[in-house]
């Protein structure tokens, strides 16, 4: 018989030859939706606000100078300028508005703080308009107050809260006082509005904390 007229011998086991060359890419392949569905149904990761890295004593670094999203759903509202976010898996971050002042509310944890006038009024707008918003966001400064919490603007649906809080008269503009955190754009309207909406009605709450604790300042 002739070379030619020899059939060839079929491969052995050909399926299996192909299960084993698509198994790791499948698997690849489920690994990568796996992670990117993790990422959009925990929005505590990431760059949607919460843990972005580690320093070395184990701290907690969070993204700053950009835009994050918040679910007003984890948010609580302290007063007119300071909310709480409960990140799903991260610690919770207390956020203290950046170019404000907002008049203020009796707190039983700290007996010596009195109510201001407005101080209510000012705390239920926050409410209404920070846990009211379809899209929620934080731009921070890179580092905390002295108190350790977030310094930061919020954007409820892409305004400035601080611009709303001042137009509306709830808050008076620090901008003029503390400078502008970095952020000279934000601050900027913030001190726009304080000029179209004029004085506020209320006494300046740091005036009203230093009168009602007897606390002086340094001339």
């Amino acid at each position: 018989m002739s070379h030619s007229s020899k059939q060839r011998a079929p491969r052995p086991f050909p399926r299996l030859r192909r299960i084993l060359y698509w198994l790791p890419r499948i698997v690849l392949l489920i690994a990568i939706a796996s992670l990117v569905y993790y990422d959009r149904t925990h929005p505590g990761n990431g760059r949607r606000g919460g843990p972005e890295r580690r320093g070395r004593g184990g701290e907690v670094g969070r993204l700053a100078r950009v835009r994050v999203v918040v679910d007003p759903g984890t948010v609580w509202v302290d007063d007119g300028d300071t909310i709480r976010i409960s990140w799903p898996d991260a610690p919770a971050e207390r956020v203290r508005v950046l170019g404000i002042d907002a008049p203020e509310v009796a707190n039983a944890r700290y007996p010596d703080h009195k109510e201001q006038p407005y101080g209510a009024e000012a705390k239920a707008f926050a409410r209404r308009v920070i846990l009211g918003a379809r899209r929620l966001e934080l731009l921070r400064a890179p580092k905390p107050d002295r108190y350790d919490r977030t310094l930061g603007y919020l954007f409820v649906d892409g305004v400035n809260y601080s611009v709303l809080a001042v137009e509306n008269h709830m808050a008076e503009s620090t901008v003029d006082r503390f400078g502008d955190n970095g952020f000279p754009e934000e601050a900027a309207q913030v001190r726009e509005a304080a000029r179209r909406a004029g004085p506020p009605p209320f006494e300046s709450p740091v005036q009203f904390r230093d009168r009602t604790t007897g606390r002086k300042r340094a001339a």
